[in-house]
Protein backbone atom coordinates (compact mmCIF):
# COMPACT_ATOMS: atom_id res chain seq x y z
CA UNK A 1 0.00 0.00 0.00
CA UNK A 2 0.89 3.32 -0.52
CA UNK A 3 2.90 4.97 2.71
CA UNK A 4 1.76 7.97 4.01
CA UNK A 5 2.95 10.21 6.25
CA UNK A 6 1.95 10.65 10.48
CA UNK A 7 1.18 13.99 9.93
CA UNK A 8 -1.51 13.48 7.14
CA UNK A 9 -3.20 10.63 9.24
CA UNK A 10 -3.54 13.24 11.92
CA UNK A 11 -5.25 15.72 9.92
CA UNK A 12 -7.50 13.15 7.47
CA UNK A 13 -9.34 12.77 10.83
CA UNK A 14 -11.04 15.52 11.60
CA UNK A 15 -13.04 14.87 14.99
CA UNK A 16 -9.67 13.78 16.38
CA UNK A 17 -7.24 16.20 14.54
CA UNK A 18 -7.56 19.10 17.01
CA UNK A 19 -9.20 18.87 20.37
CA UNK A 20 -13.00 18.86 20.39
CA UNK A 21 -14.10 23.01 20.82
CA UNK A 22 -15.68 22.17 24.46
CA UNK A 23 -12.68 20.42 25.49
CA UNK A 24 -10.52 23.05 23.80
CA UNK A 25 -12.36 25.39 26.22
CA UNK A 26 -12.33 23.35 29.55
CA UNK A 27 -8.26 22.90 29.17
CA UNK A 28 -8.02 26.80 27.93
CA UNK A 29 -9.79 27.55 31.06
CA UNK A 30 -7.90 25.33 33.82
CA UNK A 31 -4.60 26.17 32.43
CA UNK A 32 -5.60 30.24 32.88
CA UNK A 33 -3.94 31.23 36.24
CA UNK A 34 -6.10 34.43 36.52
CA UNK A 35 -9.69 31.86 35.45
CA UNK A 36 -11.75 31.28 37.79
CA UNK A 37 -13.85 28.36 39.54
CA UNK A 38 -17.25 29.97 37.97
CA UNK A 39 -15.69 30.15 34.29
CA UNK A 40 -14.10 26.44 34.11
CA UNK A 41 -17.66 25.73 35.27
CA UNK A 42 -18.93 27.82 32.36
CA UNK A 43 -17.04 25.81 29.96
CA UNK A 44 -17.77 22.26 31.32
CA UNK A 45 -21.62 23.24 31.48
CA UNK A 46 -21.80 23.37 27.52
CA UNK A 47 -20.92 19.33 27.11
CA UNK A 48 -23.59 17.72 28.86
CA UNK A 49 -21.54 14.51 28.51
CA UNK A 50 -18.57 15.83 30.22
CA UNK A 51 -20.64 17.97 32.89
CA UNK A 52 -22.22 14.11 33.85
CA UNK A 53 -19.07 12.98 33.78
CA UNK A 54 -17.40 15.52 36.72
CA UNK A 55 -20.56 15.35 38.64
CA UNK A 56 -20.39 11.06 38.85
CA UNK A 57 -16.37 11.50 39.14
CA UNK A 58 -16.80 14.18 42.65
CA UNK A 59 -19.72 12.21 44.29
CA UNK A 60 -17.19 9.28 44.11
CA UNK A 61 -15.79 7.62 46.98
CA UNK A 62 -12.67 8.33 45.49
CA UNK A 63 -13.58 12.05 46.86
CA UNK A 64 -15.20 10.63 50.15
CA UNK A 65 -18.06 13.52 50.79
CA UNK A 66 -20.16 13.75 53.23
CA UNK A 67 -23.19 16.08 51.36
CA UNK A 68 -23.68 15.77 47.37
CA UNK A 69 -22.23 18.14 45.53
CA UNK A 70 -24.75 19.43 42.57
CA UNK A 71 -23.08 22.44 41.42
CA UNK A 72 -20.20 22.29 38.67
CA UNK A 73 -18.16 25.41 40.26
CA UNK A 74 -17.90 23.99 44.05
CA UNK A 75 -16.84 20.52 41.62
CA UNK A 76 -14.26 22.69 40.39
CA UNK A 77 -13.29 23.79 43.83
CA UNK A 78 -13.48 20.28 45.09
CA UNK A 79 -11.45 18.59 42.22
CA UNK A 80 -8.95 20.95 41.50
CA UNK A 81 -7.95 21.98 37.73
CA UNK A 82 -5.59 19.09 37.40
CA UNK A 83 -8.16 16.40 37.94
CA UNK A 84 -10.24 18.23 35.76
CA UNK A 85 -7.46 18.54 32.45
CA UNK A 86 -7.16 14.60 33.32
CA UNK A 87 -11.00 14.13 33.46
CA UNK A 88 -11.32 16.44 30.27
CA UNK A 89 -8.46 14.39 27.99
CA UNK A 90 -9.79 11.27 29.31
CA UNK A 91 -13.14 11.39 27.82
CA UNK A 92 -12.12 12.85 24.86
CA UNK A 93 -9.33 10.52 24.16
CA UNK A 94 -11.75 7.30 24.84
CA UNK A 95 -14.50 8.58 22.99
CA UNK A 96 -12.47 8.14 19.82
CA UNK A 97 -12.84 4.45 20.20
CA UNK A 98 -16.95 4.25 20.13
CA UNK A 99 -18.27 2.49 16.58
CA UNK A 100 -19.58 -0.64 17.03
CA UNK A 101 -18.03 -1.49 13.45
CA UNK A 102 -14.79 -0.99 15.20
CA UNK A 103 -15.82 -3.08 18.64
CA UNK A 104 -16.43 -6.05 15.85
CA UNK A 105 -12.62 -5.58 14.32
CA UNK A 106 -10.69 -4.92 17.67
CA UNK A 107 -11.23 -5.49 21.23
CA UNK A 108 -11.68 -1.90 22.15
CA UNK A 109 -12.39 -3.34 25.87
CA UNK A 110 -9.06 -5.21 25.93
CA UNK A 111 -6.98 -1.13 24.20
CA UNK A 112 -8.96 0.78 27.21
CA UNK A 113 -7.98 -1.14 29.76
CA UNK A 114 -4.52 -0.90 29.03
CA UNK A 115 -4.96 3.13 28.86
CA UNK A 116 -6.11 2.75 32.17
CA UNK A 117 -3.77 0.52 33.60
CA UNK A 118 -0.64 2.41 32.03
CA UNK A 119 -2.22 5.38 33.15
CA UNK A 120 -2.87 4.39 37.17
CA UNK A 121 0.66 2.66 37.27
CA UNK A 122 2.64 5.94 35.71
CA UNK A 123 0.72 7.58 38.45
CA UNK A 124 1.58 5.52 41.10
CA UNK A 125 5.46 5.00 39.68
CA UNK A 126 5.74 9.16 39.84
CA UNK A 127 4.36 9.06 43.27
CA UNK A 128 7.24 6.35 44.35
CA UNK A 129 10.24 7.86 42.56
CA UNK A 130 9.00 11.68 43.36
CA UNK A 131 9.71 12.69 40.22
CA UNK A 132 7.03 15.85 40.19
CA UNK A 133 3.79 15.93 38.78
CA UNK A 134 1.31 12.79 39.42
CA UNK A 135 -1.33 13.93 37.10
CA UNK A 136 0.99 14.61 34.30
CA UNK A 137 2.33 11.03 34.66
CA UNK A 138 -1.36 10.21 34.61
CA UNK A 139 -1.93 11.80 31.74
CA UNK A 140 0.95 10.47 29.81
CA UNK A 141 -0.48 6.96 30.71
CA UNK A 142 -3.49 7.89 28.97
CA UNK A 143 -2.22 9.15 25.73
CA UNK A 144 0.80 6.73 25.00
CA UNK A 145 -1.08 4.75 22.46
CA UNK A 146 -3.52 7.11 21.05
CA UNK A 147 -1.68 6.60 18.18
CA UNK A 148 -3.22 2.55 17.92
CA UNK A 149 -6.58 4.67 17.64
CA UNK A 150 -6.08 6.45 15.43
CA UNK A 151 -4.33 3.97 12.99
CA UNK A 152 -7.35 2.35 14.23
CA UNK A 153 -9.56 4.76 12.76
CA UNK A 154 -7.57 5.53 9.27
CA UNK A 155 -6.30 2.14 8.70
CA UNK A 156 -9.69 0.10 9.26
CA UNK A 157 -8.93 -2.83 7.74
CA UNK A 158 -5.31 -2.71 6.86
CA UNK A 159 -4.55 -2.84 10.68
CA UNK A 160 -5.78 -6.12 10.93
CA UNK A 161 -3.21 -7.05 8.76
CA UNK A 162 -0.40 -5.34 11.14
CA UNK A 163 -2.05 -7.63 14.06
CA UNK A 164 -1.98 -10.76 11.82
CA UNK A 165 1.57 -9.76 10.50
CA UNK A 166 2.59 -9.70 14.11
CA UNK A 167 1.26 -13.28 14.80
CA UNK A 168 2.94 -15.07 11.99
CA UNK A 169 6.44 -13.16 12.18
CA UNK A 170 6.85 -13.61 16.06
CA UNK A 171 7.87 -9.60 16.20
CA UNK A 172 6.72 -6.83 18.36
CA UNK A 173 3.83 -4.52 17.00
CA UNK A 174 6.82 -1.62 16.25
CA UNK A 175 8.30 -3.77 13.54
CA UNK A 176 4.76 -5.05 11.92
CA UNK A 177 3.35 -1.05 11.40
CA UNK A 178 6.73 0.02 9.94
CA UNK A 179 7.15 -2.93 7.38
CA UNK A 180 2.74 -2.86 6.53
CA UNK A 181 2.45 0.82 6.91
CA UNK A 182 5.46 3.05 6.87
CA UNK A 183 4.93 4.32 10.07
CA UNK A 184 4.23 3.78 13.61
CA UNK A 185 1.38 4.34 16.47
CA UNK A 186 4.38 6.21 18.47
CA UNK A 187 4.87 9.02 15.88
CA UNK A 188 0.94 9.24 15.06
CA UNK A 189 0.38 9.69 18.52
CA UNK A 190 3.53 12.28 19.10
CA UNK A 191 2.00 14.06 16.17
CA UNK A 192 -1.33 14.36 17.79
CA UNK A 193 -0.05 15.46 20.96
CA UNK A 194 2.16 18.13 19.54
CA UNK A 195 -1.16 19.33 17.46
CA UNK A 196 -3.01 19.88 20.64
CA UNK A 197 0.51 21.95 22.20
CA UNK A 198 0.41 19.83 24.96
CA UNK A 199 3.66 19.41 27.26
CA UNK A 200 6.66 18.93 25.24
CA UNK A 201 7.42 15.99 27.80
CA UNK A 202 4.22 14.16 26.65
CA UNK A 203 4.58 14.01 23.16
CA UNK A 204 8.62 12.98 23.93
CA UNK A 205 7.11 9.66 26.09
CA UNK A 206 4.14 9.33 23.66
CA UNK A 207 7.16 8.74 20.36
CA UNK A 208 9.51 7.20 22.86
CA UNK A 209 7.75 4.89 25.60
CA UNK A 210 9.20 1.78 23.82
CA UNK A 211 12.92 2.86 24.32
CA UNK A 212 14.02 3.09 27.99
CA UNK A 213 17.23 4.52 26.84
CA UNK A 214 15.93 7.76 24.61
CA UNK A 215 17.79 10.63 25.78
CA UNK A 216 15.64 13.61 25.88
CA UNK A 217 17.00 17.57 25.83
CA UNK A 218 16.54 17.54 29.56
CA UNK A 219 16.89 14.83 32.32
CA UNK A 220 13.12 15.47 33.36
CA UNK A 221 11.69 14.18 30.09
CA UNK A 222 13.91 10.89 29.95
CA UNK A 223 12.94 10.49 33.25
CA UNK A 224 9.03 11.11 32.54
CA UNK A 225 8.93 8.85 29.48
CA UNK A 226 10.70 6.02 31.64
CA UNK A 227 8.00 5.91 33.85
CA UNK A 228 5.47 5.66 30.83
CA UNK A 229 7.55 2.89 29.46
CA UNK A 230 7.71 1.33 32.77
CA UNK A 231 4.51 1.54 33.38
CA UNK A 232 3.35 0.15 29.35
CA UNK A 233 5.61 -3.02 30.10
CA UNK A 234 3.89 -4.22 33.56
CA UNK A 235 0.63 -4.38 31.88
CA UNK A 236 -1.26 -6.10 29.50
CA UNK A 237 -0.75 -5.54 26.37
CA UNK A 238 -3.67 -3.63 23.79
CA UNK A 239 -3.08 -6.06 21.79
CA UNK A 240 -2.06 -10.49 21.91
CA UNK A 241 1.82 -10.61 21.07
CA UNK A 242 2.05 -6.50 22.03
CA UNK A 243 5.64 -7.78 23.47
CA UNK A 244 6.02 -10.99 21.56
CA UNK A 245 9.24 -11.90 23.60
CA UNK A 246 8.72 -12.08 27.32
CA UNK A 247 12.33 -12.72 28.82
CA UNK A 248 13.13 -9.05 26.42
CA UNK A 249 10.16 -7.54 28.35
CA UNK A 250 11.47 -8.40 31.80
CA UNK A 251 15.21 -7.34 31.27
CA UNK A 252 13.38 -4.17 29.67
CA UNK A 253 11.54 -3.71 33.20
CA UNK A 254 14.81 -4.77 35.45
CA UNK A 255 16.80 -2.05 33.63
CA UNK A 256 14.41 0.76 33.62
CA UNK A 257 13.84 0.21 37.16
CA UNK A 258 17.35 0.26 37.91
CA UNK A 259 17.70 3.36 36.38
CA UNK A 260 14.62 4.86 38.17
CA UNK A 261 15.99 3.56 41.16
CA UNK A 262 12.69 2.04 41.88
CA UNK A 263 12.75 -0.68 44.52
CA UNK A 264 11.25 -4.49 43.59
CA UNK A 265 8.82 -4.42 46.55
CA UNK A 266 7.44 -0.78 45.89
CA UNK A 267 7.03 -2.49 42.01
CA UNK A 268 5.04 -5.35 43.57
CA UNK A 269 2.80 -3.33 45.48
CA UNK A 270 2.17 -1.10 42.98
CA UNK A 271 0.89 -4.35 40.75
CA UNK A 272 -0.95 -5.19 42.80
CA UNK A 273 -2.94 -2.25 43.52
CA UNK A 274 -3.31 -1.17 39.96
CA UNK A 275 -5.88 -3.67 39.06
CA UNK A 276 -8.53 -1.75 41.72
CA UNK A 277 -7.49 1.04 40.72
CA UNK A 278 -8.17 0.68 37.21
CA UNK A 279 -11.44 -0.75 37.45
CA UNK A 280 -12.66 2.29 39.43
CA UNK A 281 -11.13 4.68 37.19
CA UNK A 282 -12.86 2.37 34.28
CA UNK A 283 -16.18 2.73 36.09
CA UNK A 284 -15.69 6.96 36.74
CA UNK A 285 -14.73 6.99 32.83
CA UNK A 286 -17.97 4.41 32.19
CA UNK A 287 -15.96 2.22 30.14
CA UNK A 288 -16.44 -1.10 29.35
CA UNK A 289 -13.17 -2.82 30.06
CA UNK A 290 -14.55 -6.21 30.53
CA UNK A 291 -15.37 -8.81 33.56
CA UNK A 292 -13.77 -8.89 37.37
CA UNK A 293 -13.12 -12.98 36.68
CA UNK A 294 -11.65 -11.95 33.25
CA UNK A 295 -8.97 -9.43 34.24
CA UNK A 296 -7.81 -11.09 37.59
CA UNK A 297 -7.66 -14.18 35.42
CA UNK A 298 -5.72 -12.08 32.53
CA UNK A 299 -3.28 -10.51 35.25
CA UNK A 300 -2.18 -14.16 37.11
CA UNK A 301 -1.87 -14.99 33.67
CA UNK A 302 1.08 -12.33 33.32
CA UNK A 303 2.46 -13.08 36.63
CA UNK A 304 2.93 -16.41 35.49
CA UNK A 305 4.62 -15.47 32.48
CA UNK A 306 7.21 -13.17 34.21
CA UNK A 307 7.49 -15.63 36.74
CA UNK A 308 8.85 -18.47 34.53
CA UNK A 309 10.75 -16.15 32.11
CA UNK A 310 12.70 -14.69 35.15
CA UNK A 311 13.70 -18.51 36.52
CA UNK A 312 14.96 -18.97 32.90
CA UNK A 313 16.48 -15.74 33.12
CA UNK A 314 18.25 -16.58 35.79
CA UNK A 315 19.35 -20.21 34.93
CA UNK A 316 20.63 -18.87 31.62
CA UNK A 317 22.83 -16.62 34.06
CA UNK A 318 24.19 -19.19 36.24
CA UNK A 319 25.37 -21.30 33.23
CA UNK A 320 27.17 -17.96 31.93
CA UNK A 321 28.65 -17.68 35.20
CA UNK A 322 29.73 -21.33 35.17
CA UNK A 323 31.41 -21.62 31.84
CA UNK A 324 32.99 -18.41 32.80
CA UNK A 325 34.59 -19.56 35.81
CA UNK A 326 35.49 -22.42 34.39
CA UNK A 327 37.15 -20.82 31.66
CA UNK A 328 39.15 -18.43 33.87
CA UNK A 329 40.04 -21.80 35.88
CA UNK A 330 41.80 -23.50 32.89
CA UNK A 331 43.53 -20.34 31.74
CA UNK A 332 44.52 -19.90 35.44
CA UNK A 333 48.82 -19.35 35.42
CA UNK A 334 50.28 -22.42 36.90
CA UNK A 335 51.76 -21.65 40.79
CA UNK A 336 55.87 -22.38 41.11
CA UNK A 337 56.63 -24.80 44.34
Amino acid sequence: MEKISPKEIVSSIHQIGALPQTLAAVLKAVDDPNTGAKEIAKAISTDVSLTTLVLKMVNSAHYNRSRRVSKISEAVTVMGVNSLKILALSSSVFSIVGGQDLAEKFNIKRISRHFIEVASIAKSIAEVVDSGDQEEAFIGGILHDVGILIMILHFRDEYEEVLNEMSRSGKGLIEAERKLLGCTHCDVGAELVESWRLPTKLTFAVQNHHDCDSAGIIQEDSTFNNIIALADRLTLGPFEDYYPEVEQNIEFIQEISKTLKIKENDLNKIMKESIVQSIKLAQYLELEVGDLIDILSDANKKLAEMYISLEKIYLEKEELLKKSGQSQAQTQPVGVS
